[in-house]
């Protein structure tokens, strides 16, 4: 699905990839201007967005009802377990779990300039050294709202980068790549490369670190575990910017002197094409199923990355905001295999939605712990509940638009996989 919030403030509109077909009335609620979105938690169906007033707003997707989170709000960010956290113009700390708000009882030592969410409702915040003293380097803090934080100094450096679960933090410096454990359960250690690096981006399960070199015309990729540099990635120039799809099968890069997107296919480690465009904090991005969304001119065009076959387009869309994810309305005709909104050629083709089966039971606490385990490396697994008598609960991957990218995604499992498909 793809989400388009208008930036000018108004209804929320739902399409439906990978032919961008608008699915109207599906979404209610009206929001105010929009500044940026912090992110969408699909468990909660919660939205949550920053306004220009910097007001953080949360927007219930199933009721369309809209409540204000925080306001004067300085740096904010969604943790992997949905806890959204908000750190105000007063390093105060606003947390949202579950559909609780909790004011934090103290405030931070210092206002972020880079923030985390972690597991355990954990915030992870990179602060700046102490006004009072400018030769102490930067500080890296882990904090919840019923511990004492704990702090350690880091090196100074550039560009920051955390995995998904917050459990290491990457900084760029002047001759390679610093890593931290927050939790201090492992020494920090340190990966030097040949050239300055320039911009980070973890894969999803956290296992590597793709680095954007100032000069060097590629990324060099590192092991995490192994703290080695690999093989890495060529392409046809300097890169600015990283971006990586949630499943880790696209990065898009941004060429240091350029408007345009790389696509790169990250299995066979290949630069495949590339999309003349603005690199803005929504868009271009990958969607989970493998469609890439990108604005050109007025327009958002969706394709293929892998063929950059044109599946869709929206006109005069370049201006709103837009969303990418998995959720799916409850209750909506929209989880089977068709629509009452679109024909299966506006879906996914002839094969309707497609999952990657991992495992099924009657045991719902099971199922339920498989799939977070599955989500804690960094893979978009969900439970698909019975329907019928018969049936289990479903651990699957996806949705995917067609049975090539599914099956593409259980070869990579390592584990016994089957394609499912609701209804069949």
């Amino acid at each position: 699905m793809a989400i388009r919030l208008a930036a000018q403030g108004g209804a929320p509109r739902l399409y439906r990839l990978p032919r961008l077909v608008e699915l109207p009335g599906v979404l209610r609620g009206r929001l105010p201007p929009i500044e940026r979105v912090i992110g969408l938690d699909a468990e909660s169906e919660f939205l949550f967005v920053a306004t220009a007033k910097q007001e953080l707003l949360a927007l219930d997707l199933g009721s369309g009802r809209v409540d204000t989170v925080a306001k004067e709000i300085a740096q904010a960010a969604l943790g992997p377990d949905g806890t959204l956290y908000a750190v105000d113009a007063k390093r105060r700390v606003v947390s949202l779990s579950r559909r609780t708000r909790f004011t934090w009882p103290q405030p931070l030592i210092g206002l972020p300039h880079d923030l985390f969410g972690s597991s355990d409702q954990r915030l992870v915040a990179v602060i700046p050294q102490d006004p009072k003293d400018p030769h102490e380097p930067p500080r890296l803090l882990i904090a919840a709202a019923d511990q004492p934080p704990a702090v350690r100094q880091i090196a100074a450096g550039g560009d920051v980068a955390a995995t998904r679960w917050g459990d290491l933090v990457a900084i760029a410096s002047d001759s390679g790549v610093a890593l931290y454990d927050p939790l201090g359960r492992r020494d920090p250690s340190f990966v030097s490369l040949a050239d300055r690096p320039r911009a980070l981006a973890f894969s999803p399960s956290g296992h590597r670190i793709y680095v954007a070199r100032r000069a060097a015309l590629g990324l060099a990729v590192i092991d995490r575990y192994e703290r080695r540099e690999l093989d890495g990635i060529a392409l046809p120039g300097p890169a600015a910017a990283l971006r990586l799809d949630p499943l880790g099968r696209w990065l898009l890069a941004r060429p240091a002197l350029d408007d345009s997107a790389w696509i790169v296919d990250l299995p066979i480690k290949r630069h495949t094409g590339g999309i003349a465009t603005i690199w803005q904090a929504d868009l271009p991005a990958v969607s989970p199923d493998g469609v890439l969304l990108y604005r050109r001119g007025g327009d958002v065009i969706a394709l293929r990355p892998d063929s950059l076959t044109e599946t869709g387009h929206v006109d005069k869309g370049a201006a709103d905001l837009w969303v990418l994810s998995s959720w799916l309305p409850r209750g909506s005709a929209l989880a089977g295999p068709a629509s009452a909104d679109a024909s299966a050629a506006d879906t996914v083709g002839a094969e309707g939605p497609l999952y990657v089966q991992v495992s099924t039971s009657q045991n719902a606490d099971w199922s339920g712990r498989l799939a977070q385990d599955l989500a804690r490396a960094g893979l978009a697994a969900r439970v698909l509940p019975p329907q019928g008598p018969d049936d289990g609960y479903r651990v699957v991957l996806g949705p995917y638009a067609n049975r090539a990218q599914a099956e593409a995604t259980g070869r990579k499992l390592g584990r016994p996989f089957w394609i499912y498909q609701p209804g069949q």
